[in-house]
């Protein structure tokens, strides 16, 4: 059974990132493990897709990366999901030098099928020949169907209908436009705010409502209900779940757990080494390969520069690329940080710093309006976002002893550039450049980001043999340190954190309690449902859904009341990241089993409102104990809404287990 496919287009700016996020939340609420992928460079997509996802997408590039490298990680990750969604490039056969790193190339490679999304906005049947074109350019590709993007009205679809059985193409549907899921774009691409949560769940209902997945994707030959009843009723795939990561730069990934930092302490009887990356938000542009790979070298720290007033010790810090230019007074004002990162420069500690990062270690940073912020100053060299100008593509670094591709792309100039570059650096038609590699000792800087997931880089591949004594490995604990890291939201891989307890609400559309979460929900969610009371016989079949739930993805549910128009929940969790992607399955999992059970006609009525309610419980008073009291006998507070019989009813249900 097919479980994979990518997703392409005839051009940009065809949809392809919003369907492939809406498509990848609306499965994953559906109850199946996604795996999404990016072909190319792109790592702000991928961490939009990660959220989509909940778990780290992965970056498939052929430029960057080898066959048998981009081969061995997409079958890694791909044998361990439901479904895998790639993302393309641009247009189908668009690439560096050809068609060389497209999403065509990348298809074949794999061997996967394409679905097409193709912005209709403004065509008819004009898109057969186009369609011919793209299906007949290289008849080993396998175009499984087209998903019809823009297009307001069913007589507009008839003339594309008509044209895919013309072309004898698959007509997967159409999906309208819609303004509240519009990707605004960032000077670097796309936007990286928080606040794409809802726009990702919108899109997920938007694709629900606008076409029949589940049909859509039997004819691609993949059975959706079928997987997720195996899922349900194999006891075996249920041992040992762990939650999944939310971010694709998260090294602290299912794969990567503390007993393998354990195995990985010594390596030929050698101590390893300590690698500090910078995580946050100005820092935050890395492939999920290539941290993975650093952590095969040695034990990840992470730390924020701008948050952070002590330097984690280290015999290697990475400092990836990001938007440093939005987070400048804050950067600039953190000294202690900045004084420690200098020190380790003039050490003599190892330090790779790319873009943001580089731009980080010169002298200041000069903002759009032309005011200066001092940064490290390991270089003299500044960097400026006055007069932006692209610098976009493919680099090639050759040095003396060995190559190693990257990607570049900044809007950002360098003033005040007076060193000499250790490597030559060339575009993929095999044009030199002026973009420059620098060294400082052993600080190495530039605008590329670089891959080297594959173990390809020789210059980080020695970092514990470049002269210096690896640090003394030390017990992991929770010091006082590390209770600091925490509190920032910065996870020491190999920790066992004590878990956390959280009050969970969810809420059905239009109850008395959702009336007092419209803040939650988007006013047109909540507009356009029917007001929903479950029955007692629609309790009794809920019950039995969220202990399936509760049991397919071992929650740690200390309680839990199922009442007449709302749920109430105490989730135990290690963070927030795990409470977001446990609430997820549970939301997606019975909702997809009530909707079944009452065979409503899709799209015409959900069962819980879009967002949900939560408060984190504090352990130094006896909020727990007061709020599991609420939870348990929170049908006697509301007995005069549903009545006694109800009220009975909902404590004989639950009273089996209390």
């Amino acid at each position: 059974m097919s479980k994979s496919f990518l997703i392409a287009a005839p051009w940009s700016n065809s949809g392809k990132t919003t369907i492939t996020l809406g498509l990848a939340r609306y499965l994953n609420n559906f109850g199946l493990d996604v795996q999404t992928f990016k072909c190319g460079p792109d790592y702000i997509d991928t961490i939009h897709h990660s959220a989509a996802a909940g778990k780290p997408s992965v970056n498939l590039d052929s430029v960057m990366m080898e066959d048998n490298h981009i081969k061995e990680v997409f079958n890694k990750y791909n044998s361990k999901a439901d479904i895998s969604i790639v993302e393309g490039v641009m247009g189908l056969f668009d690439g560096a030098v050809k068609d060389q790193g497209s999403s065509a190339e990348l298809a074949k490679k794999l061997n996967i099928p394409i679905i097409l999304v193709v912005n209709a906005k403004a065509m008819a049947y004009t898109i057969a020949p186009i369609l011919h074109g793209l299906k007949t350019f290289d008849p080993s590709l396998e175009i499984a169907g087209v998903l019809f993007n823009f297009v307001r009205t069913e007589s507009h679809y008839a003339f594309l209908k008509e044209a895919c059985e013309t072309v004898g193409i698959h007509s997967l549907g159409y999906t309208p436009p819609n303004d509240e899921i519009a990707i605004p774009s960032r000077h670097l691409g796309l936007h990286i705010e928080n606040s794409f949560e809802s726009l990702i769940e919108t899109a997920a209902d938007h694709i629900g409502k606008s076409i029949d997945v589940v049909k859509g994707f039997k004819h691609l030959g993949i059975d959706l209900e079928q997987i997720l009843e195996k899922k349900s009723s194999q006891d075996n795939l249920t041992k040992g779940f762990q939650p999944l990561a939310s971010e694709a730069h998260e090294i602290e990934s299912n794969t990567l757990g503390a007993s393998k930092q354990e195995v990985n302490s010594t390596k030929g009887g050698q101590r390893l080494v300590t690698i500090a990356i910078a995580k946050d938000e100005a820092f935050r542009f890395t492939y999920v390969e290539n941290l993975n790979y650093l952590k095969e070298l040695g034990d990840v720290v992470f730390f924020s520069p701008i948050h952070d007033d002590k330097l984690p010790k280290a015999d290697f810090i990475y400092l990836a690329g990001g938007y440093p230019e939005l987070y400048l007074k804050e950067l600039s004002s953190n000294f202690k940080m900045k004084e420690a990162l200098k020190e380790a420069a003039d050490k003599g500690i190892k330090i790779l710093a790319e873009c943001g990062g580089m731009m980080y270690l010169g002298n200041k940073i000069i903002n759009e309006k032309g005011v200066s912020y001092p940064m490290v100053g390991v270089f003299d060299f500044s960097t400026s976002m006055e007069n932006k100008k692209l610098h976009l593509g493919y680099r090639k670094v050759v040095l003396e002893k060995e190559e190693i591709w990257g990607h570049e792309f900044h809007y950002s100039t360098i003033q005040d550039d007076h060193y000499e570059s250790i490597a030559k650096v060339y575009t993929a038609r095999e044009k030199e450049v002026s973009t420059k590699v620098y060294l400082y000792k052993n600080v190495w800087a530039s605008y590329i980001h670089l891959y080297w997931g594959a173990g390809n880089f020789g210059w980080i591949n020695d970092v514990s043999t470049n002269g210096f004594q690896p640090l003394e490995k030390k017990e992991v604990n929770l010091t006082s340190d590390i209770n600091e890291s925490l509190d920032k939201g910065l996870k020491p891989l190999g920790i066992n954190r004590e878990k956390e307890h959280y009050f969970v609400t969810f809420v059905t559309a239009k109850s008395r309690i959702s009336d007092r979460m419209v803040k939650y929900n988007s006013s047109n969610f909540i507009r356009n449902l029917n007001g929903l009371i479950f029955s007692k016989e629609d309790l009794r079949v809920l019950k039995g859904v969220f202990d399936e739930a509760i049991e397919l993805y071992q929650l740690d549910v200390s309680c839990y009341n199922i009442l007449p128009d709302h749920v109430h929940f105490l989730l135990k969790v290690e963070d927030k990241d795990e409470l977001k992607e446990q609430i997820r399955k549970l939301k997606g999992y019975t909702s997809f089993k009530f909707q079944r059970y009452k065979e409503w006609e899709k799209g015409k009525q959900k069962v819980w409102a879009q967002k949900f309610h939560r408060k984190r419980l504090s352990k130094l008073n006896d909020s727990i104990e007061k709020v599991t009291n609420y939870i348990k006998n929170n049908h006697y507070k509301h007995r005069e809404r549903w009545g006694r019989e109800m009220t009975l009813f909902i404590e004989s249900l639950h009273k089996s287990e209390n």
